[in-house]
């Protein structure tokens, strides 16, 4: 029986993929350079923000790491001033974090956003929820996969001493199948995030959902 379920945070509880995009294209409009469709920062997020600034730059400014530095300063200014923006939760999912509330399941949050972002996002819009823990990335510190986040995620729980097998990981990419093996977890990926089940097919996924709901069979 599973006691604590540790989820990813953008594109597995939250579509947070209009805030992150636009807060990016104004980044990048500040600098003069080609802006991106929303939809297309799918395939830009899930290791952090300086990486992302990196893949929406041009290639000659991305290789520039004190430019990339400087512009993710300057998208991190766009984003939190409007950090709810075009952000919103998965249909779903309020349904299901309750159900497992009312289970007695411990729920905390393992990301790769910074940290202080991570901490007002998921009660901004689940403060129904008695959220165990919010682990995002710190400064300095490592990303996911390493296991420092969700290691940070498991002891604020107060599980520290559970067994590995009753703790489950839920993502939405390939980052978090590593995440969740080199952590020693079980884990699940939703195909409803910003990455597609093919995708996370191909990359060996060995547990796939197509909605909320469905986690519940992976409790026991």
């Amino acid at each position: 029986m599973k006691r604590l379920v540790i989820f990813d945070l953008d594109g597995t509880i939250l579509n947070t993929i209009g805030g992150i995009g636009s807060a990016c294209n104004e980044m990048l409009g500040q600098y003069g350079f080609p802006t991106w469709q929303l939809d297309q920062y799918e395939q830009f997020v899930g290791d952090g923000s300086r990486m992302l600034i990196k893949r929406a730059l041009p290639g000659d400014k991305a290789a520039d790491e004190d430019f990339v530095d400087a512009a993710k300063e300057v998208y991190l200014k766009f984003y939190r001033a409007n950090l709810a923006r075009q952000t919103r939760p998965y249909p779903g999912m309020p349904q299901l974090l309750a159900q497992l509330q009312e289970r007695g399941i411990k729920l905390a949050v393992a990301s790769n956003k910074f940290d202080d972002g991570a901490k007002y996002l998921v009660p901004h819009f689940y403060p129904e929820i008695s959220w165990a823990a919010i682990e995002g990335q710190k400064p300095g510190g490592p990303l996911k996969p390493e296991p420092g986040i969700i290691g940070d995620a498991i002891a604020g729980s107060g599980c520290a001493d559970l067994p590995l097998d009753e703790i489950l990981y839920v993502g939405d990419c390939d980052i978090d199948i590593h995440s969740a093996e080199r952590s020693g977890l079980d884990y699940v990926l939703c195909t409803w995030g910003f990455r597609r089940r093919a995708a996370l097919e191909a990359a060996g996924a060995k547990a796939l959902i197509d909605t909320p709901a469905e986690l519940l069979q992976y409790l026991d």
